[in-house]
């Protein structure tokens, strides 16, 4: 199915690996043009050849979200080298420390709000200026089903995907007088070294091997196969495109049933 991307500019925070990556990547397989934006600026790069490669342009941009200087400067280098932002793909997150409540430091509480949650804020605060005047516009955070029902040892990331999810709600009613789409994509668990490096912390706390941590998850999806990066970046793919035009405001499961609320 033709999604319509074709010439479309994207941003996409945390562009380098993993989710983010695959997102860049299938937005330039569609003919869009993609800002591939992300801390490590070689990881960007590398994206951003990959893309080149597809058909679609595409821009390595160096920026921490949680500073607004560098997000500005972005935006700033988006706009010089396409001239507009049809698309804004909040990606850029960590999950922290995995730790029990009591354990988590007040220097890991404040770093994850800081990426994920303030992150997504400027983010958005910068580009909504430009999509407000051009009366067009998509915006998709990544939340996560973490955000829906708070998980244990994962207070903060918990926390500040819901966070995600109830800005969705408000900025999706203030933006959509402007013909702006502001949705949340809530993934489940996905095979990454994120979720890696999540089992091997949290395994700890509930007397599991990192193993047998990851089969305890795999095994609760009522759909019995793993979530992959391909699987959320294509919902992103339909969240951007004009397929989507009367959904916003949502915040979208994709966790194999996991989660149905």
């Amino acid at each position: 199915m033709d999604l319509g991307l074709k010439g479309k500019i994207a941003i996409v925070t945390g562009g380098g690996r993993g989710l983010g990556k695959a997102i860049a990547l299938d937005l330039g397989a569609e003919g869009a043009h993609v800002v591939v934006a992300d801390i490590n600026v070689e990881a960007a790069k590398g994206v951003a050849t990959q893309v080149g490669q597809t058909g679609g342009k595409a821009l390595a941009v160096t920026v921490d979200v949680s500073k607004a200087d560098q997000v500005q400067a972005m935006v700033a280098e988006a706009l010089q080298e396409f001239g507009r932002v049809d698309i804004l793909v909040n990606n850029a997150g960590i999950v922290g420390p995995q730790r029990s409540f009591v354990d988590l430091a007040e220097e890991g509480w404040d770093l994850v709000v800081a990426i994920n949650l303030k992150g997504v804020f400027l983010c958005s605060k910068v580009v909504l200026p430009h999509m407000i005047e051009q009366k067009s516009g998509k915006i998709t955070h990544i939340a996560s089903i973490a955000g829906k029902t708070g998980e244990p040892f994962n207070g903060v990331y918990s926390a500040t995907k819901a966070g995600v999810i109830s800005l969705t709600q408000s900025m999706a009613l203030e933006c959509a007088r402007h013909n702006i789409n502001v949705n949340a994509v809530c993934p489940a668990a996905m095979d990454t070294d994120v979720m890696a490096q999540v089992y091997r912390e949290r395994s700890k706390y509930l007397g599991l091997t990192p193993t047998e941590m990851k089969q305890k998850v795999e095994s609760s999806f009522p759909l019995p196969r793993t979530l992959t990066v391909g699987d959320v970046a294509r919902l992103v793919l339909f969240l951007a495109s004009e397929s989507s035009s009367m959904i916003t405001g949502e915040a979208v499961n994709i966790s194999g049933g996991v989660e149905v609320h």
